[in-house]
């Protein structure tokens, strides 16, 4: 059975699929050496329609149908022997290995097993145990393209002048001898407050920062649902991350949702003496050395 061009058989070994590659190779590679004999095709030009077509075929929904087994490899690796041989018209005796090397091209079993790497990363799948390395895809941070109508969209206010409130929130992100920290200090008459979240080692400044904002309004959502709130951060790529109308980011989207009409953000200046935003400052700083991680992000 023939499906999206992939063989099945009962066994679903995909044998019956390398098999048929095996055929459609062969006849290819016919034409090839013909063509390379008669109209005097450079190594370049050879390697080119290798890369481009041949290695493509064979490795065709490759995630589908490879597992790794020692007949899958075998045979694979023979089929792609006659492709070298034809492209590099070398003795039947020179190893694969010199082959290989002579044309730079990478051992089709390992790409194979790339190909399945990419598929599972970017659908957040359990790798299959032949891969031979782990990779933490519950860390991937893969974004899912919705769509909404423009009416619901939650509109987000970024002003250069504070509005009447108060409540004033700081927010800022940091990271430090590789560790990242977010945090933000709610200012109100009779009260002041810091909250600090250690963040993992590989996420980024701009999602620490955005964390920050995220948490920031979360806070407010629960404590002060209905206060007027100016909300201050010296990231600008936050600001303007959160204008875009698709900007493609689960945290970017996460916060968009969570500002109302209640909610006044506003870009500062970093290190100018600004009270609040120097206490933000330390406070993600502070963050960053805890021992514990607070937040999981997969890498942005």
């Amino acid at each position: 059975m023939k499906i999206l061009g992939v063989i099945l058989d009962d066994r679903l070994n995909g044998m019956a699929h390398i098999n048929y590659l095996n055929n459609k190779t062969g006849k290819i590679l016919n034409r090839l050496t013909i063509a390379r004999n008669r109209k005097g095709l450079s190594g370049r030009v050879l390697k080119a329609l290798y890369k481009i077509a041949l290695e493509r075929i064979i490795v065709h929904a490759a995630p589908a149908w490879w597992t790794g087994t020692t007949s899958q490899y075998n045979k694979i690796s023979s089929i792609q022997r006659q492709v070298l041989l034809a492209v590099t018209g070398a003795f039947l005796t020179t190893s694969t290995a010199a082959l290989l090397t002579m044309r730079g091209i990478e051992p089709v079993d390992l790409v194979c097993e790339m190909e399945a790497y990419i598929y599972h990363a970017k659908h957040s799948h359990w790798l299959p145990a032949f891969i031979r390395r782990d990779l933490e895809i519950n860390m991937l941070d893969t974004h899912v393209e919705t769509w909404q109508h423009p009416e619901t969209h939650n509109e987000v206010n970024v002003n250069s002048s504070s509005t009447t409130s108060s409540l004033d929130i700081y927010t800022d992100g940091s990271k430090l001898n590789y560790r990242v920290g977010a945090a933000f200090c709610v200012f109100e008459p009779d009260l002041s407050e810091e909250f600090l979240f250690r963040l993992e080692n590989h996420n980024t400044v701009f999602q620490a920062e955005l964390t920050a904002l995220h948490q920031a309004l979360q806070w407010k959502k629960r404590n002060r649902p209905g206060d007027p709130c100016n909300i201050y951060t010296d990231s600008l790529s936050s600001l303007k991350a959160l204008l875009k109308f698709r900007p493609k980011n689960n945290l970017v989207e996460q916060v968009r949702e969570l500002c109302d009409e209640t909610v006044s953000l506003h870009w500062v200046k970093a290190h100018i003496g600004i009270a609040g935003n120097e206490a933000a400052d330390r406070a993600a700083k502070n963050a960053s050395e805890k021992c514990h991680i607070d937040i999981h992000l997969g890498p942005h």
